[in-house]
């Protein structure tokens, strides 16, 4: 559904990625995982179109899209998160979700525009499929950061993306929260969607993922399952003793 070929990024003469070629398919989830600084949330914004590389070509269903914009990528099915919130806070988490639905719609955008019935429906709909039923009227600044993030899920879901890009959607998330989120994000995956997933939870990417790829610095150091990454002597000594 997405994949990377070759790609690498520099930022003057340092090479923040190198020959980084990796893919997801449909209904596969891919764990990026590396430590800090190893280029992990750079493919990513390489992956949607924030960033474009200066070397490689990336590929959406199988059409390239290297040069084509994030908008273009997210109108061809790619949504993402980031690691910060990125919420209204100033409104409900209905609105919140209701403005992402429009976004992906074929009406011309308007912030100001009403939800109808029909998509009323969808943003209760949406709601619930991130365990937040009957959270409509409640403003994002009053809720959980659990709930942020499954909130952040439900408007990444509105377009019915084909590709989910997730840059730790964990981050900052309390221990009670990550179990729901991960089911959550389990969900996603087995509905069909190529997810690909930076997180630093080790037991969450190695309990989710189909394949664990890992990045230090700059290059694609290993990918598998994970059984074979976490017994990798590479990948051990990449985080300097750490359990993995």
């Amino acid at each position: 559904m997405i994949s990377a070929e070759a790609v690498g990024w520099k930022v003057g003469g340092a090479h923040i990625l190198d020959d980084v070629s990796l893919t997801v398919g449909a209904g596969e989830l891919l764990g990026i995982i590396g430590p800090n600084g190893a280029g992990k949330s750079s493919f990513v914004n390489i992956l949607s179109g924030v960033t474009r590389p200066s070397s490689g070509r990336i590929t959406l269903q199988d059409r390239d899209v290297t040069g084509s914009s994030a908008t273009r990528r997210a109108r061809m099915g790619l949504a993402r998160s980031f690691q910060t919130s990125a919420l209204f806070d100033g409104l409900s988490a209905g609105e919140n979700v209701r403005l992402a639905v429009q976004a992906a719609g074929t009406a011309p955008f308007s912030p100001f525009r009403a939800a109808g019935s029909a998509t009323s429906t969808v943003i209760e709909s949406l709601l619930t499929r991130v365990r937040m039923p009957g959270r409509v009227r409640t403003l994002a600044r009053d809720l959980s950061h659990g709930d942020r993030r499954k909130l952040e899920l439900a408007m990444a879901l509105a377009s019915e993306p084909a590709v989910l890009l997730l840059d730790e959607p964990m981050a900052g998330v309390s221990a009670e929260d990550v179990d729901g989120l991960t089911e959550i994000i389990g969900e996603v995956r087995d509905s069909g969607v190529a997810v690909a997933m930076v997180e630093h939870h080790m037991h969450v990417v190695l309990g989710l993922a189909d394949r664990v790829a890992v990045l230090h610095h700059g290059q694609l150091l290993a990918v598998g399952v994970p059984t074979e990454v976490t017994a990798d002597e590479r990948v051990q000594q990449a985080y300097l003793g750490e359990a993995l």
